[in-house]
């Protein structure tokens, strides 16, 4: 199995992006669509999608349209300064606004009681706060997002890494999110490797990628 570093995956990320022109709205869609063939849907029907206003958020958002398209009940949560959000979150967030109302932005000591409150409505969360770019300490909202997360009882999904814990060294910035799955997205992340309790959680679910880019940048790396 390949595994690369958050360094190795950003670069790669931005190659596969500007070098060989892939659309980084179709790498969030697929993204969303190998979370949801990792649900059993048959007995998982009411979600909460906690998200942040980076691309792992987008593909949050994404995932939450795409439910939402199949009549699954869905709150979505989203951490931080939407004006902020990458160009990818924008976009799906525009588009489930027109499929729901269910869609509460997370900030005062009022907001986290709220979803506190709501997360016993639903089965299951899906988290993307943080994707594998994380390189500071949590606090604030997001330390008490994930603590509120952890604390439900519930089956958590983590988008690509848990939120909290380091993809290079398997550190962790604050409370790491205790999921009980990780779809991670194209290649295992060095830090999820690194400790078996998150290893033996994650599959890896390629999401269009071209292995040219995977290639050159590792490669490059290597020299």
């Amino acid at each position: 199995m390949l595994v690369v570093d958050k360094n190795q995956m950003i670069a790669i990320d931005k190659y596969a992006i500007e070098q060989l022109k892939i659309p980084a709205l179709c790498l969030v869609e697929r993204a969303a669509l190998a979370v949801i063939k990792n649900i059993n849907l048959d007995i998982r029907k009411t979600f909460a999608i906690v998200a942040g206003i980076g691309n792992n958020g987008a593909d949050g958002l994404a995932v939450a349209r795409n439910l939402l398209a199949r009549d699954y009940y869905v709150d979505t949560y989203i951490i931080g300064n939407i004006d902020k959000a990458s160009d990818e979150f924008i976009l799906n967030y525009e588009a489930i606004k027109n499929l729901t109302e269910n869609i509460y932005m997370v900030d005062t000591i009022a907001d986290l009681e709220f979803m506190e409150a709501n997360l016993s409505n639903v089965t299951t969360i899906i988290e993307g706060i943080f994707g594998t770019g994380l390189d500071r300490t949590i606090s604030g909202t997001y330390a008490y997002v994930i603590s509120l997360i952890n604390s439900s009882l519930k089956y958590i999904i983590s988008i690509d890494v848990p939120s909290g814990l380091d993809s290079t060294s398997g550190d962790s910035w604050g409370e790491i999110v205790d999921c009980d799955l990780i779809v991670s997205m194209q290649l295992m992340k060095q830090g999820v490797f690194e400790r078996s309790i998150y290893k033996n959680k994650c599959i890896v679910e390629d999401i269009g990628i071209p292995q040219k880019a995977i290639n050159h940048i590792l490669d490059k790396m290597a020299d």
